[in-house]
């Protein structure tokens, strides 16, 4: 082989690189954009299966974790109370 045709055949070769790897990311971009899409499908078929509670319901559990909240709110309160009076005597 002579000079010129190593050249030309790794020009080509080089090529041959490039245009492989421009595939290789066009391949892994629309692959990734068409796993995207599927899974936004699926998405919206899991959706359609939820059971979503009546409007009373939540009402009702809302109002039960709201006076649960503040019944343990002011049972803190009272023991928080408690203990700094207890702690301050300690002290003194």
């Amino acid at each position: 082989m002579s000079k010129k045709t190593k050249v030309k055949t790794k020009k080509i070769k080089n090529e041959r690189l490039k245009f492989q790897k421009e595939i290789t990311k066009k391949e892994g971009i629309e692959s990734f954009i068409s796993r995207g899409v599927n899974f936004l499908k699926e998405v919206k078929i899991e959706a359609k299966k939820i059971t979503w509670p009546q409007r009373k319901q939540v009402l009702l559990t809302a109002i039960m974790i709201a006076m649960f909240s503040l019944f343990i709110g002011a049972y803190l309160s009272i023991l928080d109370v408690i203990y700094n009076s207890i702690i301050s005597l300690l002290i003194k």
